[in-house]
Order: structure tokens, then C-alpha cells, then sequence
């Protein structure tokens, strides 16, 4: 998917401190306080002392306010921002959640919808394409020939990513409407090549896993690929061990595609799962 940065830490504007030093400085705080006061406190380290439990209970807040800082932060970027957080911020482009639609869809809509602002670029035609069928549209291609003919190609979310006749008509008719189409342009509106994809592989579970454990891999690699699938996206055999490697599984050793070897896409084409064959080679630590 046209996911956020997964492999980035988390923004801040504040640096999230440790309970520990938070706690120091309010029993630090707390100390001088009651030097002033002229007050001796030599209980300060005990857990069971009631001003050390009131710094404890003060620590936690400065902890919390300042993680729920950090999360407001996050909630106004749309590479982080989640749930309703990320469609308020849909809501101020003029996009809404379709029925159906995953928030990272909703995400990858509101990114295009930016990218699309100026007038008959390709991201201008990837907008409107997006916004022909939320649901339906899960990525869009766009190429041109340098004389005035645009082909957009289209990804569908279901039907194993073949875009049928009444999709391709939603969106050649969304982006011939006078208000998008180019002056120049001719609109050429086609379903995106498939390369049909059949994995094979052999598992070897820890001794604990589950009887189900096989089931469990193949769904979580199912799962992945359809998040993982757009146009142009190559797909490679590491990709499906990372996935099969459920908790459960020790070791996986693919047998189709070749362990060494990756499914070449253009921009115009994406990859479909076809058959899944796991095969049980027993279990070891």
C-alpha cells in the first residue's frame, strides 16, 4: 500500500522523557519546597510516604500531557494521523470515507487529492480517477504520449485487480468531465496487466505453534500482499517469507518464485495471487 514511513520513529515536538526522570525532578521539586518550608522530610524515598505518592501521581501527568502533545501533533500529518483524525483531515480537502474504504485507501485519496491541485498534470488525473469509485479504485496509472493522448490505467480493489467495463466507465466519464479534462487531451481508460503470481513453500513450525499455525501464515500473507499490492510494484520472494513468519513458524524456504528471483512490474501493471501452496515440513527449534 502507499503506506506512511513504517521504518521512521515517531515524530515529536516534545521528546517523550523516561517515568524515572520525570519522578527525580518532582521529588527534587518536592525536596526543595519543603526546605524552604523549613519542614523535614527524610521519608522522601519511601514508597508508602504520601507526598512521594503525590510526586509519583505528578510525574505520570507531565508523562501523559506530554504524550497526548506528541499525539495531537501526529494527528495533523497525513503520514501518521489515524481513524477519525485522518478523516477530519480528508473532510477539510472535501473527501469523505467511502463505505467499505480502509483508512490507508482514505490516505492514499487525500495524498493524491494534494499532489492533484495544479491542472492536467498526472497526479491531476489520478485525483479524479480515485475519485470516480472510492471503493472500487485501488491504484491508477497514468502515461502520456506526448501528443495529447493520456492513458490511465486502473487497479480494482476486487476481482482480482481486473477492472471490469462498468468501472472503466466511471472513470473515463469522471475524467472527460469538462471541468477536468485538459483542452488537448484524449482520455484512453484501460484495466491494468495482471502477472499472476503462484507462491509455493515449504514451513517448518516451532515445536509450541498452534495445529493451525499454517492457516494462520497463509491468511497473515494473503492479508500482507493485498495491502502491499499497487501498480508497479515488484514482487519479490523475500516478500513472502517476511510474511509467512508468523510467531509460530521457524523456518520458510520458498520453492516458487525461485528464493533468488522477483516478479518485474511496469507502472502499468501489478501482480495477483494465484494458488498458495504451504507445505508442512514438521517442526524444530
Amino acid at each position: 500500500m502507499d503506506a506512511p514511513l513504517p521504518n521512521l520513529p515517531l515524530p515529536v515536538i516534545e521528546r517523550e522523557p523516561e517515568f524515572q526522570t520525570l519522578f527525580d525532578a518532582r521529588i527534587a521539586q518536592m525536596r526543595g519546597l519543603m526546605d524552604t518550608a523549613s519542614i523535614p522530610w527524610d521519608t522522601w524515598m519511601l514508597r508508602s510516604d504520601p507526598l512521594n505518592n503525590v510526586c509519583r501521581h505528578a510525574a505520570y501527568g507531565d508523562l501523559l500531557f506530554v504524550s497526548s502533545l506528541n499525539d495531537t501533533f501526529r494527528a495533523t500529518l497525513i503520514d501518521f494521523a489515524q481513524g477519525a483524525d485522518l478523516v477530519a483531515q480528508a473532510t477539510d480537502w472535501g473527501l469523505a470515507q467511502a463505505d467499505g474504504e480502509a483508512i490507508d485507501d482514505l490516505r492514499r485519496r487525500l495524498r493524491e487529492r494534494k499532489k492533484g491541485q495544479g491542472g492536467f498534470t498526472d497526479n491531476w488525473y489520478k485525483r479524479w480517477a480515485f475519485a470516480a469509485n472510492p471503493p472500487r479504485v485501488a491504484d491508477v496509472g497514468v502515461a502520456g504520449d506526448g501528443k495529447g493522448t493520456v492513458v490511465v490505467s486502473i487497479l480494482s480493489s476486487d476481482n482480482g485487480g481486473i477492472a471490469d467495463e462498468a468501472l472503466l466507465a466511471e472513470v473515463y466519464a469522471k475524467l472527460n468531465d469538462p471541468l477536468i479534462l485538459g483542452d488537448n487531451d484524449t482520455i484512453v481508460v484501460v484495466p491494468a496487466v495482471i502477472k499472476v503470481v503462484n507462491v509455493k513453500a515449504n514451513v517448518w513450525l516451532l515445536p509450541e505453534a498452534p495445529a493451525n499455525e499454517m492457516t494462520t501464515a497463509e491468511e497473515r500473507f494473503v492479508a500482507e500482499f493485498a495491502s502491499a499490492r499497487r501498480l508497479g510494484w515488484d514482487f519479490t520472494a523475500d516478500f513472502a517469507v517476511v510474511a509467512l513468519r508468523t510467531s509460530g513458524v521457524r523456518r520458510v524456504v520458498m520453492v516458487e518464485p525461485d528464493p533468488n528471483s522477483f516478479v518485474p512490474v511496469q507502472p502499468n501493471e501489478a501482480v495477483a495471487l494465484g494458488t498458495v501452496e504451504l507445505s508442512y515440513m514438521g517442526r524444530s527449534y
